[in-house]
């Protein structure tokens, strides 16, 4: 809307200058008013984007108590919060219905398309707020933990979720989030983002790799062996690795079967073809993205419901590595 008035002003600014010429009673303030809607629409069209992604973060909903969140009934989306500054610069594709444009706004970051389609098919998403923002992200709602001690909110917030989507990242949380989403869920419920690429999501091997050894030593019985067992999948190669092209947000998702066999689903651009960049985003949405999430729906369908008053069934929320410490 911002860019929409703003373009009317500039455009009202050249016409009150032009009609004044054309009558001959044009004037120096006549000028002065028209160059400056002209300079101010301008703004606006160029500002616009911005200053509306910054109003939506005042309307951004809050989680007051994450405990009270109900069972089953949200998604939660954990990331490395460094990640949040490089999405927030990324422009989601518009989507190819035109219903579905008039629903979401021309500014949306990628943070929003991405919770718009998981709300959508999956359900509402709620996530862990930068403990150092004046004001959060637009999205998913937010909740914030303790500067320590937050491990248990963490963990009792990964049990109760639906399902929880984890986005790759080297940093000691990060790390420990992963070990406890497999150590606390069935596969169904675990869905992996990865945004970066291949030099990076090995360094994140590696480093999980490291994670997994180090905390199923600390654990006993089948979650130490489940975490000892779990293997990450490799970064696939592109259809066509010689074509210079690369998709900026999602590279592919990491889904698991029954036993925790993971498999790479990659966001491949070369797989596709389309005569415009928007056109090759929507085909690899149809022939990549959704049947990942289809996948992801039948399973939670398929999974055993939690019995009544019960959260789920899981181990012991907090096992002596978890217990609330100083971090």
């Amino acid at each position: 809307m911002t860019r929409i008035i703003g373009f009317l002003v500039a455009v009202g600014g050249l016409n009150r200058i032009r009609t004044r010429m054309m009558f001959g009673i044009l004037e120096a303030e006549d000028v002065v008013i028209g160059l400056l809607m002209l300079a101010g629409g301008i703004v606006a069209v160029f500002s616009g984007t911005r200053l509306s992604r910054f109003g939506r973060r005042h309307t951004t909903r809050l989680v007051k108590d994450a405990g009270a969140l109900e069972p089953q009934s949200y998604i939660l989306y954990l990331r490395p919060f460094d990640l949040d500054d490089e999405l927030y610069g990324i422009k989601p594709i518009p989507a190819a219905s035109p219903i579905r444009r008039l629903r979401t706004p021309y500014s949306r970051t990628f943070e929003e398309h991405m919770v718009f389609d998981l709300r959508r098919k999956l359900g509402p998403v709620v996530a862990v707020g930068r403990p150092d923002e004046r004001l959060p992200l637009s999205g998913a709602r937010r909740f914030y933990l303790p500067l320590h001690n937050w491990k248990p909110t963490v963990s009792d917030a990964i049990r109760k979720a639906r399902l929880v989507v984890l986005a790759t990242g080297t940093s000691e949380g990060t790390l420990w989030e992963f070990t406890e989403a497999v150590r606390l869920l069935p596969p169904e419920r675990l869905l992996v983002t990865v945004f970066t690429d291949e030099r990076e999501y090995d360094r994140f091997r590696t480093a999980a790799g490291a994670a997994f050894a180090a905390r199923a030593a600390r654990l006993q019985g089948e979650e130490a062996r489940r975490l000892a067992a779990f293997r990450w999948p490799a970064y696939p190669p592109l259809k066509k690795p010689d074509t210079i092209m690369r998709v900026a947000g999602t590279q592919g998702y990491i889904v698991f079967g029954p036993d925790w066999t993971p498999e790479f689903v990659r966001v491949d651009p070369t797989a596709v073809r389309a005569l415009t960049l928007a056109g090759r985003s929507h085909a690899m949405a149809r022939r990549q993205v959704n049947p990942v999430m289809r996948r992801i729906k039948q399973g939670l369908a398929q999974a055993p419901a939690p019995a009544p008053g019960v959260i789920a069934p899981a181990p012991p929320p907090y096992p002596p590595d978890v217990a609330p410490h100083a971090e």
